[in-house]
């Protein structure tokens, strides 16, 4: 064995450890300002004090923590040996050198361990410069030799503490007790261990601040099946028993709200549940992109969705819409809030079943076919292929405040499907590029589509952004990327199977 297998030992350190003292007899010595420190440093470690000194000398706060009732005993004169007896740690702070080191001694000689204050030699540990947030205890040590120092290290390092440090840590407690209460065999410590390992890392600081008791119990399933799901999920959950408490449906109302998906725009591709609804209306509510081909049978009054441009304006009209579908209702109609695609596939179906359901209306929902789907199958492109694609994801070209979503690496089996993805194609193909997609991958996209005026416009990952250029192309649009994108084109397709 070699000494480069083993680290060298680095000396004259102390054994950094947080003493637990609840409940444990503490005798303080002395009452001014170094001893009142100490005190409140016991009391914070819920210590059992004893404090002695005579009244003459004691700090006014020391004489409220007494009148409080919150030192365990205090008694009125200089030391004695005697209040030695049954004390499991000394702390001295007397400005007395010689009768410091006598108070060393008796405690080494009975094995008590022992503070002298300012006087490292006298000290069997050190009282370090800390920083205290709730359950959070940072403490800096410089092993006796530059107590200032020390405090100017610990203010530096908790200013750099992420926001709600010491609530995060909190609910990091209870969710670590109820996870033991929940399994607590100790077969179990391991599971246990990794999977709140797998929460602290994956969670940022925010959230494990925002854990609670309704947090906490939605995780439990979770823990069972050994998963760590997204905060926003967790949330979200939570968010849904406030509003089903909450929830007063008033089943006596005459009016009714349905919530339709209209499919990619072809009236045979819509349900036969989807017409029926059409039919009963008395008022329908309709996105602009529903065709109106889709309204050829329709008797009832039809709204379209305001024009709309920008974040501020989007707002604004689902609030001109959501404002008409309530009207109607209280007027007992039956509303019928038509949706192009799928209400639930990035067409904020649950934002309006959550809202609707807020104001006392229970809401029906018709599903109806994606383009995310449809489109892909009138471009003959099926989107798992066995030995090509075995998996698919469907995302958009407009997320949150207009910005591309978070994308993941490229993998040879995916088939990518982005839904509204014209107006940031150059922005995509980049992204996609950095994220490891082949530039000659094959792509296509397919404009209005299962509509009179499909186009299907083939691409590549490199090329996406000069296509929608080249060829004027415009919304609705849906773009398939993969490498099934050509399997029934290709002369080869036999090779392929």
């Amino acid at each position: 064995m070699s000494s480069e297998e083993y680290p060298t030992i680095r000396t004259g350190g102390s054994l950094l450890l947080a003493w637990r003292t609840k409940n444990k007899n503490v005798l303080v010595i002395g009452g001014g300002g170094v001893a009142t420190s100490r005190v409140i440093k016991a009391l914070e470690a819920d210590a059992l004090i004893t404090l002695v000194c005579p009244e003459k000398g004691l700090k006014d706060e020391l004489k409220y923590r007494i009148q409080q009732k919150q030192i365990y005993k205090w008694i009125n004169r200089e030391f004695e040996v005697s209040d030695l007896e049954g004390v499991d740690m000394v702390l001295a702070a007397i400005d007395d050198p010689i009768r410091s080191e006598e108070i060393c001694t008796l405690c080494r000689e009975r094995k008590i361990p022992v503070n002298v204050a300012d006087v490292p030699q006298m000290c069997d540990f050190y009282f370090m410069a800390e920083h205290r947030n709730g359950p959070l205890q940072i403490a800096v040590s410089t092993n006796g030799q530059g107590p200032k120092l020390a405090t100017i290290i610990r203010d530096s390092i908790a200013e750099k503490l992420p926001e709600g440090v010491g609530d995060a840590i909190k609910g990091v407690g209870f969710l670590r007790q109820k996870v033991r209460q929940t399994d607590p065999s100790h077969t179990s410590s391991k599971k246990r261990m990794d999977w709140m390992s797998r929460i602290c890392e994956q969670w940022t600081m925010e959230e494990l601040r925002h854990l609670d008791e309704e947090k906490i119990t939605r995780l439990m399933p979770f823990y069972e099946n050994n998963e760590v799901p997204n905060f926003s999920l967790i949330k979200e959950l939570a968010l849904q028993k406030d509003r089903d408490e909450n929830l007063k449906i008033d089943s006596t109302r005459k009016g009714r709200i349905i919530l339709v998906g209209a499919g990619p725009g072809d009236p045979e591709l819509m349900t036969i549940k989807a017409t029926k609804a059409l039919m009963s209306a008395d008022l329908i509510v309709s996105d602009r992109l529903v065709p109106s081909t889709i309204f050829s049978n329709v008797t009832c009054e039809v709204r379209l969705a305001p024009a709309k441009s920008g974040e501020a304006k989007s707002s604004e009209s689902q609030d001109q819409i959501q404002g008409w579908c309530l009207d109607a209702l209280n007027e007992g109609k039956t509303v019928v809030r038509l949706k192009v695609g799928d209400p639930f596939l990035f067409g904020r179906g649950g934002e309006e079943v959550a809202y609707f359901r807020e104001k006392g209306w229970n809401v029906e929902v018709i599903p109806g076919i994606s383009s995310a789907l449809s489109a892909p199958m009138a471009a003959d492109v099926p989107v798992t292929h066995r030995g090509l694609s075995d998996q698919v994801l469907i995302t958009t070209g407009q997320g949150t405040k207009g910005r591309l979503p978070e994308l993941p690496e490229y993998h040879e089996m995916r088939t990518t499907v982005v839904l509204m993805a014209i107006g940031k194609a150059n922005e995509l193909s980049k992204e996609l590029l950095d994220k490891g997609y082949p530039e000659h991958l094959p792509s296509v996209f397919v404009e209005n589509g299962n509509r009179p005026e499909e186009r299907i416009i083939p691409a590549t990952v490199a090329t996406l952004g000069e296509v929608v250029e080249r060829h004027h192309m415009t919304s609705p649009a849906t773009l398939i990327i993969g490498r099934s994108v050509n399997v029934l084109t290709n002369e080869n397709i036999k090779d392929n199977l």
